[in-house]
């Protein structure tokens, strides 16, 4: 950050001159996946990441996009990922042999250039206060 040093050693710091997406991001990103259908997704996870590192005619894999919902399962807001780098995928233990369910999780890393956000939530799908107690209202 820049900084300016005042007389008798006050030091005062200032916005530095950069692009708000590269102070506000670390531009990594950690999806965490729940292993369904016999290890299935695991699987297409791993087919796309091949492809994306033997893909020469491409930089970036294509923008994801993750949407975010409430609890009626109305889209509240998205984020676009662009220029993607595939950095790596969690190892994945296959035991089929396992008498008891055990849900497994495996998490995908990824490297990104930019960003974009986008609310969707307009006046007809935000809850009113009319149907709460007046105590929660007076907050």
């Amino acid at each position: 950050m820049p900084k300016q040093t005042n007389m008798r050693g006050k030091e005062r710091q200032f916005k530095p001159a950069k692009n708000v997406q590269d102070i506000t991001s670390t531009h990594e990103l950690t999806v965490n996946f729940r292993s369904v259908d016999s290890d299935l997704n695991y699987w297409l996870v791993f087919d796309i990441l091949t492809k994306h590192y033997l893909d020469v005619e491409n930089s970036w894999v294509n923008p994801f996009t993750i949407t975010c919902v409430d609890i009626h399962r109305d889209a509240i807001y998205l984020i676009r990922f662009y220029e993607i780098i595939l950095k790596g995928l969690s190892d994945n233990t296959f035991n089929y042999s396992q008498q008891k369910v055990n849900s497994k999780e495996f998490t995908m890393t990824f490297h990104f250039n930019f960003y974009d956000i986008e609310f969707l939530l307009d006046k007809s799908k935000v809850l009113e206060l009319g149907a709460l107690p007046s105590i929660i209202q007076r907050l």
